[in-house]
């Protein structure tokens, strides 16, 4: 009987994958119609919005820019949204702006340091060239962003159908039930975190007292690390950066106090059970719950750090917005990606010495891939700076949270989601692998 059901929960598994697979190449190569286009004009005034439908988008017919009852009108930004309307396909800033305008309808165009002023008398008027309307009509034939979300949700929904099915399996099977089965394995995890919970709070205040015990400035520390590499980053990017990004010190600072957590995280995992080996060798502790106190260590630090974002955020007069709570959904997913990278990286780290080199080389290109000192969708050119949100998840998780934070915008929500599904599966996979095989880590090191 056992035999038989696993050969049916073994043909489950592999209908998942192959409908997987069959979705991906669906998804990959099916002609969806053009895009409509949702334009965000950023001015002095507010932001107004214009709605274009695909079938207009295609007649070309939208080159025109009219303000009524109004005599001048200062334009920063154009955003361009899909129909997802939380995903930036594009932005000009005033300078590419300006490369577009053929005509001023009765009045002028002049440039001023943080945007293109328009005058006219009564109204506003000002035309596009020819060029502007192809640019839009390949945004609206693209469907890139789209695709690559769409085959990652299947990726992810597919593996945790395999997941499911293998505890269905495990459920069935109660009278051979295997102890590394997803029910038996997330039961164990919960009640590890439940058993341990104390542990890994006195452990991270143990750490945090050890780090700064001789030292004159103690937790000032905590606040002095961050904000003086910020400094750099500003003195040496913000030269190049600095004029096309509004607040780069706190767009900069931001982001730095996410990668650091994110950054430290995986970085210590890889020779975690190397760097405790007198913890692992002589009692017995689940790894993770020493990977989860290093967390809550960060946690706290990062939580001191704070202050001088919400200092800065006051200084420079960020506006605050009700899309400022989408802030907390990208901390939550960079902390799920970073455990679910973190355990596989511990288990790897136990048996390849080389792999925290690997490591670290590897996060070294992600820090300049993500948009740390640059706005990745205005920096990069096309498409690479879509694909780049949509595949690196740390440009992804630093970009939501700073459209969030700085900009009152919900940005990436597909994205956001996306890497959440992602993030859950690597997270048990993680678990999964050290539950295994933790047993054999003390006679590897």
């Amino acid at each position: 009987m056992n035999e038989r059901m696993k050969k049916i929960f073994g043909l489950a598994r592999l209908f998942v994958v192959i409908m997987g697979i069959i979705g991906t190449i669906v998804i990959a190569v099916y002609q969806f119609d053009n895009r409509n286009i949702k334009m965000t004009l950023v001015t002095d005034e507010g932001n107004q919005h214009i709605f274009l439908s695909n079938d207009f988008i295609a007649d070309g017919q939208f080159e025109t820019f009219l303000f009524e009852d109004v005599n001048e009108i200062k334009l920063k930004k154009i955003r361009f949204y899909g129909n997802w309307e939380s995903i930036l396909l594009k932005e000009l800033n005033f300078g590419g702006i300006a490369t577009y305008v053929s005509t001023v309808d009765g009045g002028t165009m002049n440039w001023e340091e943080d945007g293109i002023v328009f005058t006219g008398d009564g109204k506003v008027s000002f035309v596009m060239d020819t060029l502007f309307v192809e640019m839009v009509q390949e945004l609206s034939a693209s469907f890139l962003q789209e695709r690559i979300v769409m085959i990652g949700l299947v990726i992810a929904i597919a593996a945790m159908a395999v997941i499911i099915c293998n505890g269905i399996q495990e459920k069935c099977m109660a009278d051979n039930r295997d102890n590394h089965g997803p029910i038996s394995e997330m039961s164990r995890f919960f009640r590890d975190i439940r058993h341990y919970w104390q542990y890994m709070v006195f452990s991270a205040r143990a750490d945090l007292k050890a780090e700064v015990a001789d030292s004159y400035l103690n937790r000032l520390w905590w606040l002095l690390e961050p904000f003086f590499n910020m400094l750099v980053y500003v003195i040496v990017f913000g030269q190049v950066m600095g004029s096309s990004v509004e607040n780069y010190a706190t767009f900069v600072f931001s982001a730095l106090l996410m990668w650091n957590f994110f950054n430290k995280i995986v970085g210590y995992s890889v020779k975690l059970v190397r760097s405790n080996k007198d913890i692992v060798t002589k009692v017995y502790i689940p790894k993770f719950i020493i990977l989860m106190s290093n967390m809550i260590l960060n946690f706290m630090k990062l939580l001191f750090s704070m202050i001088v974002l919400i200092v800065m955020m006051i200084l420079f007069r960020v506006h605050i917005g009700i899309n400022i709570f989408w802030f907390f959904p990208a901390y939550i997913v960079m902390m799920m990606l970073a455990f679910g990278a973190g355990m596989i990286f511990l288990h790897f780290g136990v048996y390849v010495d080389d792999l925290s080199y690997a490591v670290g080389i590897l996060l070294n290109m992600l820090m300049f891939l993500s948009g740390i000192f640059y706005d990745v969708m205005t920096t990069l050119p096309e498409p690479l700076n879509g694909i780049m949100i949509c595949l690196n998840p740390a440009a992804m998780f630093v970009d939501t949270m700073r459209q969030a934070l700085l900009n009152n915008v919900a940005a990436n929500l597909p994205v956001l989601g996306m890497w959440f599904l992602i993030g859950a599966v690597m997270c048990y996979i993680g678990v999964h692998i050290v539950y295994k095989n933790e047993n054999s880590y003390v006679k590897v090191v």
